[in-house]
C-alpha cells in the first residue's frame, strides 16, 4: 500500500506490530464492511485499568483488503499512543500510521510560497507575490479589469470629497504589467483579485487550510494502514492516562456466624465513546508509568556560520610599532538548555465521594424503624425488614462477586466475569469479593491518637486467597452500623488491623518516666577509660474496663532507635515502629503493664589526658575490681611525676629569664660609669656571679627536661599496653 507524504505536516511513523499479542486475544470479532465507521470497524474489546494513573485499551474488528482506519484522541493522549500503541493484522502487514504534526504552525506556514502566518493586508499580501500573474475583477463584471504581472504596490493618502466634505483616505494601487503596457489600478471594495499560477494559488489554499486547522487542538486523527488481502482480523492495543479504579468494603460481624467481606469497585468511563460489551479488568499494583513529549517536533539549536568573503585589497599605512596589539574577546554562547515540563496530573475530585456520602445519610434517615442501621430492633436494608442478626444472611444471599481474581505477573488483577456495558463519562460500582473472612474483635490503644480511651477493633486475616486493595471499609456489627475504617493493601495470608470507632467503656492510663543513668562497668582499652552506662525509660499503661464485658486490649508502644525492650515484657507482635502487648481485663477491673526499655550509653576518657582529679575517684573506688584500680593509681602517680619534673623546668626557666633582665639593668648602667669606679666595679662582680648561676640552672633545666620527656614517653608505653 502506498501513503501520501506530499503534504508538509503530515508525518509517518513506522509502529511494530508486538509478537506477543496473544496475551490480549479476544473471542472472534464480527466482520465489518469497509465503509463502516470508525467504532463500529474497530470496536473497544477490552479495558484493563490499572491503580498507577494508565488504562490499556484494546479495539480488534475486522478488514476487507487495503484499509486505513483513522482514530481520534485527545490531543493530550496523543503523547501516550505514540509511546505505547501496538497493532496486530492477521494474515496482512501492518503499514507505517500517519498522524498530524504538532509543528508551530508559525514555522510550517512560513514553508508555503504565501505566508498567512500574520494578519496581512491586502497591500502586503500583494507586495509578497511580485511577479505573480494575477486578474483583478469587478464585483458586477464577469470579464476581468485586468490582467497582468504585479510590479508594484503603492499605497497613498488621497483627498476625497464626500457631501462637500473633503477628507483624506488612504488607497492602494497595484502596477500591472499587461499586454498593452503598465497599468495602475486602483483597488477598492468593488473589486476582487485572482490568482493565475495554479502552483501558487494552489499554495495558498493549503496555507489557509493549515491555519484553520490550528484553531482546533482538543483532538487529533491517527490513522492506521494495513496492507493484504481478504477478510481478516487486526488489533490495536495502547495506553492513555485514565482515573485510577477505587474500592470500598462491607465488613458484617455478628455472633454465630463467620464475618462477612464484600469488596465492591469503583471504576469511570472517561473516555469519550460508550462502552459496549467491554471485558474489563483491574490491575492491583502501581507499574511505573511517564509521560514524554513525543509529538511536539524538536529542533535542536545549529551554530550559524557566516560565508568566507575575501574583500579587494586596499591601499594601506603602517604604522611604527609602539601600540600594544589590543586583543578582542569574543563571548562564547552556548546553546540553551530548554527544558520541557511534561506532566500531566489530574488531581481525584471528592464530588463523587461527598456525593456518595449523602445517599447514605437519605437512604438512613429514610429507614422506618428509629433511624436506620442503628436506631431500633428492626433494620431496613433496600426495603427489607428484619432482624438484626439476618443481615450477614441476607447479603450472602443478595450479592455475588462479579469478578475472579488471579497474579498477572507481579501485580494481582480482577477480571470482571461478564461484558460490561457503559456509557461514556459515566461510573460503574462492581461487586468483586464477596466471602467470608476471619476476624477477631480487639481494643486498641495508642498514645499518638491523643485520647485516653482505646479505639474498637478488628484484626482480619485474608483468607480470599485475593489480594485487597486498599480502601475505605464500612463495618457491620449485629447487623448495626458500627464506623467506618480505612485498611491498607492485604495480601493473601496476610493480617491486618482496622478501627473503627472508639471504645468508651476501656481507659487507658500511660505515664512515662525517665530513670537515671546507672554505671554498668569500668574498663581500660589500650590506654582509653570506657564508662558504660545504662539509660532506661518505663512507661506503666493502666488498662480499666467500665462494661460488663471482658476485653482483649492491645497496647501499642513506640519503639524507639536504640532503645531495646526489657526481657520482661514480651510484645504478641512487632511492626517496624511498635510493640504491641496483649493485655485481657475482665469486666469492671483494671490490669497493668509496665514497658521497660534501655540503652546503653558509653563515655569513653583518654587516661593520658583526662583530668587527674577523675582518675582518683576511680582509683579509690572499692567496686572496682583491684587489679584495675591498681593500674589507675600506678598511672595517676606517673602522670603526677610527669607533671612534676615539667614544673620543676618551669621553674628553671622563670628563674633564668629573671637573671637575664637584671643582667641587660647593669649592663645599662655600666655604660654610664666609669670602669674604675667602684660601682663598675662591683657591677662587673655581680656579672659574673649570675653567669656562673645561670649555667648552672640551665644544666638543671635541660636534664629535668629530659627527665620530664622520657617520663612521658614510659607513661603512654605503659597506658597504651593496658587493657582490662
Amino acid at each position: 500500500m502506498k501513503i501520501s507524504n506530499s503534504v508538509s505536516n503530515v508525518r509517518t511513523i513506522p509502529l511494530i506490530a508486538m509478537l506477543n499479542i496473544a496475551a490480549f486475544a479476544l473471542p472472534g470479532v464480527a466482520a465489518r464492511g469497509q465503509g463502516a465507521s470508525n467504532s463500529a470497524l474497530l470496536p473497544v474489546k477490552q479495558v484493563t485499568i490499572f491503580t498507577s494513573g494508565v488504562s490499556y485499551t484494546e479495539r480488534a474488528g475486522t478488514i476487507d483488503g487495503d484499509a486505513e482506519v483513522p482514530l481520534s484522541f485527545r490531543t493530550m493522549q496523543i503523547n501516550d499512543i505514540l509511546k505505547s500503541m501496538v497493532l496486530l493484522d492477521q494474515g496482512g502487514k501492518v503499514q507505517p500510521a500517519t498522524y498530524g504534526s504538532r509543528d508551530p504552525i508559525n514555522r510550517a506556514l512560513k514553508a508555503f510560497a504565501i505566508d498567512v502566518s500574520d494578519n496581512i493586508s491586502r497591500a502586503d499580501l500583494l507586495k509578497s507575490i511580485r511577479g505573480a500573474k494575477i486578474a483583478i475583477l469587478q464585483d458586477n463584471l464577469k470579464q476581468p479589469v485586468a490582467t497582468g504581472q504585479i510590479v508594484s504596490v503603492e499605497e497613498r493618502d488621497e483627498a476625497t470629497t464626500d457631501s462637500k466634505e473633503i477628507r483624506p483616505t488612504h488607497n492602494v494601487y497595484v502596477n500591472l504589467l499587461t499586454e498593452a503596457g503598465l497599468s495602475s489600478i486602483k483597488l477598492d471594495a468593488t473589486k476582487s483579485l485572482k490568482l493565475l499560477d495554479e502552483r501558487l494559488d494552489k499554495e495558498f489554499h493549503e496555507a489557509l487550510n493549515l491555519l484553520a486547522t490550528g484553531t482546533d487542538d482538543q483532538r487529533r486523527q491517527v490513522k492506521l494502514h494495513f496492507a493484504g488481502a481478504g477478510k481478516r482480523a487486526v488489533r490495536v492495543g495502547y495506553v492513555t492516562e485514565s482515573p485510577i479504579w477505587k474500592i470500598t468494603y462491607r465488613l458484617v460481624l455478628g455472633a454465630g456466624n463467620k464475618p462477612y467481606l464484600q469488596g465492591w469497585a469503583l471504576v469511570e468511563n472517561a473516555t469519550d465513546e460508550d462502552w459496549n460489551g467491554v471485558q474489563l479488568s483491574l490491575v492491583s499494583g502501581r507499574p511505573v508509568s511517564f509521560i514524554q513529549d513525543l509529538y511536539q517536533p524538536l529542533y535542536i539549536r545549529r551554530p550559524i556560520v557566516q560565508p568566507d568573503i575575501v574583500a579587494s585589497p586596499l591601499p594601506q599605512t603602517h604604522d611604527s610599532g609602539i601600540v600594544e596589539q589590543q586583543v578582542v574577546a569574543l563571548a562564547k554562547s552556548s546553546p540553551m538548555d530548554p527544558t520541557t515540563t511534561l506532566s500531566a496530573t489530574r488531581r481525584k475530585s471528592d464530588r463523587q465521594e461527598q456525593a456518595g456520602d449523602e445517599l447514605a445519610d437519605k437512604l438512613i434517615a429514610g429507614v422506618p424503624g428509629g433511624g436506620g442501621f442503628g436506631g431500633g430492633t428492626n433494620y431496613a436494608f433496600g426495603g427489607v425488614s428484619g432482624k438484626r442478626g439476618a443481615l450477614s444472611a441476607e447479603l450472602r444471599q443478595s450479592v455475588d462477586a462479579a469478578a475472579s481474581g488471579e497474579r498477572a505477573g507481579e501485580l494481582f488483577q480482577y477480571t470482571i466475569s461478564s461484558p460490561l456495558t457503559l456509557k461514556r463519562q459515566e461510573s460503574a460500582m462492581i461487586p468483586v469479593i464477596a466471602q467470608d473472612i476471619e476476624s477477631d474483635k480487639v481494643s486498641l490503644f495508642s498514645q499518638g491518637t491523643g485520647s485516653r480511651f482505646a479505639l474498637n477493633a478488628v484484626r482480619i486475616k485474608n483468607t480470599t486467597g485475593l489480594h485487597l486493595k486498599g480502601g475505605p471499609v464500612t463495618l457491620f456489627d449485629a447487623g448495626v452500623y458500627a464506623g467506618d475504617a480505612r485498611m491498607e493493601d492485604v495480601a493473601p495470608t496476610d493480617s491486618r488491623l482496622i478501627t473503627y470507632a472508639v471504645d468508651l467503656e476501656t481507659e487507658v492510663d500511660a505515664k512515662a518516666e525517665s530513670a537515671p543513668s546507672t554505671e554498668t562497668s569500668v574498663s581500660i582499652q589500650k590506654g582509653v577509660l570506657v564508662v558504660t552506662s545504662r539509660q532506661q525509660l518505663e512507661t506503666v499503661y493502666t488498662v480499666k474496663v467500665h462494661g460488663d464485658k471482658q476485653k482483649h486490649v492491645l497496647i501499642e508502644h513506640p519503639i524507639i532507635q536504640g532503645f531495646t525492650l526489657d526481657q520482661a515484657a514480651k510484645p504478641a507482635e512487632q511492626t517496624a515502629s511498635l510493640y504491641r502487648f496483649d493485655v485481657n481485663v475482665a469486666a469492671g477491673k483494671s490490669e497493668t503493664l509496665k514497658v521497660v526499655t534501655a540503652r546503653p550509653l558509653e563515655q569513653r576518657f583518654g587516661m593520658v589526658d583526662t583530668d587527674i582529679d577523675m582518675l582518683m575517684v576511680y582509683s579509690n573506688r572499692k567496686t572496682l575490681p583491684e587489679k584495675l584500680r591498681n593500674a589507675i593509681q600506678e598511672i595517676v602517680l606517673r602522670r603526677r611525676k610527669v607533671v612534676e619534673m615539667r614544673a620543676q623546668v618551669a621553674t628553671r626557666e622563670a628563674e633564668i629569664g629573671a637573671i637575664s633582665t637584671d643582667q641587660e639593668r647593669i649592663r645599662k648602667n655600666m655604660e654610664a660609669l666609669d670602669k674604675n669606679s667602684a660601682l663598675y666595679k662591683r657591677y662587673v662582680s655581680e656579672l659574673d656571679t649570675q653567669e656562673t648561676h645561670l649555667e648552672q640552672l640551665r644544666r638543671e633545666a635541660a636534664s629535668l627536661r629530659i627527665n620530664a620527656e622520657n617520663a612521658d614517653r614510659e607513661l603512654k608505653v605503659y597506658v597504651g599496653g593496658i587493657s582490662m
